[in-house]
């Protein structure tokens, strides 16, 4: 802030001031013999705690269920927060709440061209003006803080002080739509540094009171709101901005006549008593489990295959209807158009979510294979086993005679023929088959196209097959039967809400496109667009030495690279613009073959031992690595032997593959973004704090499976409230899974430990592994050891899981817009982050998250439901922090998007090796993009 402030101030100076002196000039500072001193009014502007001395000096916000008129009688506040700090800082944080939370409703209204626009319970300018002037005019020698207070028909702004006029008295209560304001300012400071600064759109945080005032009626009368209501007295001025929410639902009622766009694969269950046998007290969850088991039997007896049956979720396909693929690949394997079926319950009611898939199958049986395959290649594989009719287990031995099998619904091994074995084999497996019988097919095309992966619009076809199969069980299937409950399947979809007074409707809510900032404070949701214009946020220059190497016969191409890097090409301005960054290099150094990459690695390391742990980060490796002759994840290849050989001392790397030398174009933008960012510097960050969080702490561990009994390595990325990366911090040893509680607790013990904390911080702990409710206790009893008093936040996002969201709109393709959530249950929505957007044309379905919350306050505070629409602003705001590429947006938060990048690096190096430690200097950089 200090920094905003001296260049306001001292934008004509002709010398360089101290802060001190800066100070001093405006104000802030009285001169105490040879030393300084605050003022009052500079002690609460620019003092970092203000309320060390000033302990009332404090904005407050609460919120009553009761009317305003009730205010003697309205009970004990449902919601209370304070925002504290420099005053700059309490009005930033107020704006940024009320911006990204769901503080205050939204009331959905018709729009004239289709679909519903949503409209804010207050005017944010109007909200805005009556707290900045609270803060601004406020009697500070009285000892009382700024009251916002929200009730069900209007909010309250109350400040200590009678607001002052220049030439005439007011009334104790008037209105603004007959009165007008001419203030006489109270804290003359501080309106003139109110008035100096600028906010995030480069406008004053204090204009004259009669244009401040004149602007809350404007706006009030946009919403058709009635005029802010004054009433004064000699202690306080209170300021009421009515709602009228009664008024507006009752219009939405009468508009809301047409059938809702937005819906679900939810078809709901209709559960009749016909003699029930379950007691009463039933929970949800065993009716839930009997439903399940009754839907599968009936599935299996009328005609259909079990391909799946794992944590309540039925994966089957129609016996005998395979897709039709060329002569000889049915021989190898066979594609079935499969569906996913799972009893859903949410806010209090019971649905069938139904999900299209296709079920890829190896045919083969364990004889044949073994000619083409090793008997390691299906050892621990599930196979179909032909023994008291078909059934499912796991192969633990085997010969082209002999397979010894677990089977798993009779919970014992037998010993059975090798050709009454069918082993499931992965994908990779299936592609090497055809491969050595000569089978021509482009196996994985063929998967994209059956699964509707390669098609845009597939939305709208994946529908359609669900709604086939729907209306086809609701004939065959149901209504089913159990324990005296006879069900019954609706086959309308789910629809999605947009305002219902009915607490069991799913409801639809959307949030605004998050924008990132740049350089020059300059702000755009565009990110490509944002960075070839603006440049990276970071204005120190940086200058990075690349150590180029690869083959003679790249040597040119690799310089020609080099300098397309530096100059730019296109939207591309080159390194210097775009990141501030210089890229420099001595020459081209070529190796005989890949092979011997790695070992001119070492000479270089050798020779200058300066490179290694080189804290500047001033340096990196960029080398070619062809993108033919091993598979992706062939931990013996050169690829991640070269990259562990220099993360483990320090060297930041680059690989890049022959095509992208011949022909950068296109490419050249996204790798300089990836050198710059693994050299430390900060292309963009969220240009406003995220609400309630001081740091996001991505928790996640890498299984390594083929090295003997299985170990894990647990690690956590760091993030800041404007989602800026701030460290990894790994375990340096593995463990086994049953010693994983152990673990994350030192993890997370050693992490806090890093970080500068507040003694009542905002953590949020982000994973896409379900932890058990022991490891969340385990985490929890380890952060509290660190800050007792810190609110900790534990979210699990999910992908595995079968629930769809569709918009029938004709402009959208098929799928729920992105920014759009349902809450179905006070811990869980689910937020489409790739559904319909302006950036990116998706091909397949749009997957949602599912976002499953759990929140742990210190003791003393009431427990409360997590605020599910600031949950989902932060995991949004999350998504345009990728620093790996220049779109706009990916799928998953920043916390588990890099873990999983991570854990694809770190898998592969605990194969080569049972450890795997990364230099302490690249624990400040993205090293693993």
């Amino acid at each position: 802030m200090l920094n905003d402030f001296r260049q306001v101030f001292l934008q004509e100076a002709h010398y360089k001031h101290s802060d001190q002196e800066m100070l001093h000039q405006a104000g802030a500072l009285i001169r105490v013999k040879s030393e300084y001193a605050f003022t009052n009014a500079g002690f609460m502007f620019f003092a970092a705690n203000p309320q060390r001395l000033l302990s009332w000096a404090f904005l407050r916000l609460l919120r009553f269920e009761a009317n305003s008129d009730q205010e003697d009688e309205r009970g004990l506040s449902t919601f209370e927060k304070k925002f504290t700090g420099p005053l700059i800082k309490q009005i930033r944080a107020v704006r940024v709440f009320f911006k990204e939370t769901g503080f205050f409703k939204v009331y959905p209204r018709r729009n004239p061209e289709g679909g519903f626009i949503d409209e804010p319970e207050y005017p944010f300018i109007a909200v805005d003006e009556a707290i900045v002037n609270a803060v601004a005019h406020r009697d500070y020698a009285m000892s009382i803080p700024v009251e916002c207070m929200s009730y069900k028909d209007a909010l309250l702004v109350r400040n200590a002080g009678r607001v002052q006029q220049r030439d005439h008295d007011l009334p104790e209560q008037f209105s603004l739509d007959n009165t007008k304001l001419d203030s006489s300012p109270r804290n003359p400071k501080l309106i003139e540094w109110l008035k100096l600064m600028k906010d995030e759109q480069g406008l004053a945080f204090v204009r004259a009171l009669r244009e401040g005032t004149e602007r809350m009626r404007r706006e009030m009368a946009s919403l058709s709101l009635p005029a802010p209501v004054y009433r004064i007295s000699n202690a306080q001025t209170t300021v009421t901005l009515f709602n009228r929410a009664t008024e507006r639902e009752a219009v939405f009622h009468s508009q809301y006549g047409e059938q809702p766009t937005e819906f679900a694969n939810l078809y709901p269950l209709i559960l009749e008593n016909a003699g029930s046998t379950l007691d009463a007290g039933t929970r949800p969850d065993d009716v839930q489990r009997e439903l399940t088991r009754s839907l599968k039997d009936s599935l299996e007896a009328k005609g259909w295959y079990i391909d799946g049956f794992k944590f309540g979720r039925i994966t089957a396909h129609r016996r005998g209807r395979s897709i039709t693929l060329p002569a000889g690949v049915d021989g190898v394997v066979r594609f079935y158009h499969s569906y996913s079926f799972q009893i859903r319950h949410y806010l209090g009611r019971n649905y069938l979510c139904i999900d299209y898939g296709l079920e890829v199958k190896s045919v083969q049986n364990l004889q044949a294979l073994l000619k083409h395959l090793y008997v390691s290649d299906v050892i621990g594989k599930v196979a179909t086993v032909n023994w008291k009719g078909w059934q499912s287990g796991k192969i633990l031995a085997a010969d082209e005679e002999w397979t010894r099998v677990y089977l798993f619904d009779y919970k014992q091994e037998v010993r059975i023929d090798s050709d009454k074995v069918i082993p499931r084999l992965p994908k990779s497996s299936i592609e090497l088959l055809l491969s050595k019988q000569r089978v021509k097919f482009d196996f994985n095309q063929a998967i994209k196209q059956h699964s509707l992966a390669a098609e845009r619009n597939a939305a709208r076809t994946r529908f359609e097959k669900t709604q086939a199969v729907a209306d086809e069980l609701a004939q065959t299937i149901f209504p089913l039967v159990f324990s005296g409950l006879r069900t019954i399947l609706r086959t309308t979809p789910t629809p999605l809400l947009h305002y219902s007074d009915n607490p069991k409707a799913l409801k639809v809510n959307s949030l605004r496109e998050p924008s990132v900032e740049f350089g020059n404070n300059q702000a755009n949701a565009d990110i490509r667009e944002g960075i070839t214009k603006y440049g990276s946020y970071g204005s120190k220059e940086k200058v990075i030495e690349i150590v180029p190497l690869c083959t003679p016969e790249l040597r040119d191409g690799m310089a020609a690279l080099i300098e397309r890097l530096k100059a730019g090409k296109y939207k591309y301005r080159g390194s210097e613009r775009t990141f501030h960054t210089r890229f420099t290099y001595n020459s081209v150094i070529t190796t005989s073959s890949l092979n011997t990459t790695l070992s001119e690695c070492e000479r270089l390391l050798k020779e200058h031992r300066e490179w290694i742990g080189d804290e500047q980060l001033s340096r990196l490796f960029l080398i070619h690595v062809p993108e033919h002759g091993y598979a992706l994840d062939d931990e013996s290849s050169p690829y991640y032997s070269i990259k562990r050989f220099l993360l483990e001392r320090g060297v930041p790397c680059q690989m890049v593959d022959t095509p992208t030398i011949r022909d950068p174009d296109w490419k050249d933008l996204n790798l300089a973004l990836n050198i710059v960012a693994k050299c430390g510097v900060t292309p963009w960050v969220l240009p406003d704090a995220i609400p309630d969080a001081d740091f996001f702490i991505g928790l996640s561990y890498t299984k390594n499976v083929r090295r003997g009994p299985e170990r894990l390595m647990g690690y956590a990325n760091v993030f800041s409230k404007f989602g800026k990366w701030v460290f990894y911090s790994g375990n340096t040893n593995t463990f086994s899974y049953e010693e994983r509680t152990k673990y994350f607790q030192t993890l997370v013990r050693q992490t806090l430990e890093r970080l500068t904390l507040t003694e009542t911080p905002n953590i949020y702990f982000h994973y896409s592994e379900k932890f058990s409710r022991d490891d969340r206790a385990a985490i929890l009893e380890a952060a509290r050891s660190v800050r007792p008093q810190g609110t900790y936040s534990f979210v699990w996002i999910n992908t595995h899981h079968n629930v769809r969201l569709y918009d029938s709109r004709v402009e959208t393709d098929g799928s729920l817009s992105r920014g759009s959530f349902v809450i179905t249950s006070p811990n869980q929505l689910y937020l489409s982050t790739t559904g319909y957007n302006p950036y990116r044309k998706a091909l397949g379905t749009p997957q949602m998250l599912e976002l499953n919350v759990w929140v742990d306050r210190p003791e003393g505070f009431s427990p409360a439901p997590p605020d599910l629409r600031s949950i989902a602003v932060q995991i949004l705001s999350l998504t345009k922090l990728n620093w790996a590429s220049t779109d706009s947006l990916c799928g998953e938060p920043i916390t588990t998007k890099y873990a999983g990048d991570i854990a694809y690096l770190t898998s592969a190096f605990l194969r080569q090796e049972s450890t795997f430690r990364l230099h302490e200097v690249l624990e400040q950089t993205p090293w693993f993009i």
